[in-house]
């Protein structure tokens, strides 16, 4: 017996074979007594205050969902499906009832979003994973927040605890369950640290997705600062008759930058600041790479009469959203 043990202490094996309890009680495989479920709890607890506080109603027209605040100067993470088409109107609602306007910055096809407070002031925050790959291990504790159906001040953010499924590069999955309304929440880890935001929800349990931290860090630039086109308010068809080519606007759309500067519907615009419009993809592409405030001059064919206007580019209004995942709409 005792030569097995000098064997295994040469091998080095006695330190493969460390028993769990040299483990923190969240860092094991699974809990093994109440004092380890008492510690996880606690664990929980001394992070829930400020994950809950920093956690946000964003409510857009006739849907809300969640976010969660990442700076003191108002900037908040969410998904990107609830952001939406940047520069829409956001109001955010905290914890304590106070209520922010905001815009929707970027968001890209991992689901990841971005919203700005305009006017910030004394806001909670969280931290968030900084490292610009750092995934979560599979079977790590993780805390979902989130406010399904909208901020009930008396019932306050929803919690739930849960563990990683499987991590990928701009995706992870867990087993905490989501709801309609706790998209673009926050995916805490045991630190306090938001390390995913809620995306898409399953009616399993076990797959409920987040858009990670890496997926938000590889787009970060084009999230926070999203580069919008500029927006003229017409729709237009392609012109091409006595040798005349361009694009005829079929609709002037009110209170458009267009209906401002005098654009009509049957008008042929032939050039964009003295560039060629010969079909309608044209004026699409050449409006586009204006942005929204710029000033541009359009030539165009009325009654066979050529004339120019100026005309300021505007901000195109954001689409009524779908509600995401069912959710009924905000009364």
């Amino acid at each position: 017996m005792h030569m097995f043990k000098n064997l295994l202490l040469t091998a080095g094996l006695v330190t493969m074979m460390a028993p769990a309890a040299d483990l923190a009680p969240w860092e094991k495989t699974a809990p093994e007594s109440i004092t380890d479920l008492l510690a996880i709890q606690g664990k929980v607890q001394a992070m829930l205050d400020d994950a809950m506080a920093a956690t946000v109603t964003l409510q857009m027209g006739g849907s809300s969902g969640s976010g969660v605040i990442i700076s003191d100067d108002g900037l908040i993470l969410t998904a990107g499906h609830v952001s939406g088409t940047p520069g829409r109107k956001v109001t955010v609602v905290l914890a304590d009832g106070r209520k922010f306007e905001a815009k929707a910055l970027g968001k890209n096809k991992a689901d990841a979003g971005m919203v700005q407070i305009l006017k910030p002031k004394d806001l909670p925050t969280s931290h968030y994973e900084t490292h610009k790959t750092n995934l979560p291990k599979v079977g790590q504790w993780v805390v979902s927040v989130g406010n399904p159906g909208g901020l009930d001040a008396k019932r306050g953010a929803v919690v739930r605890l849960g563990r990683i499924v499987w991590a990928r590069a701009a995706t992870l999955r867990s087993d905490c369950k989501l709801l309609g309304g706790d998209s673009g929440g926050p995916l805490f880890n045991l630190d306090g640290t938001v390390i995913g935001i809620h995306s898409r929800i399953s009616g399993e349990p076990d797959q409920n997705y987040h858009v990670s931290m890496p997926a938000f860090h590889s787009d970060w630039e084009n999230l926070s600062d999203p580069k919008l086109p500029g927006f003229l308010g017409v729709t237009a068809v392609d012109y091409k008759k006595d040798n005349l080519e361009g694009a005829e606007l079929e609709v002037v759309r009110d209170n458009s930058p267009a209906k401002k500067a005098g654009l009509k519907v049957g008008d042929i615009i032939t050039q964009v600041d003295d560039k060629d419009v010969k079909a309608s993809r044209d004026l699409t592409t050449l409006i586009g790479k204006f942005r929204p405030g710029a000033k541009t001059k359009l030539t165009l064919l009325r009654d066979k009469k050529e004339m120019e206007i100026e005309v300021t580019l505007g901000s195109r209004p954001a689409a009524q959203p779908r509600l995401p995942f069912g959710l009924p709409p905000r009364k």
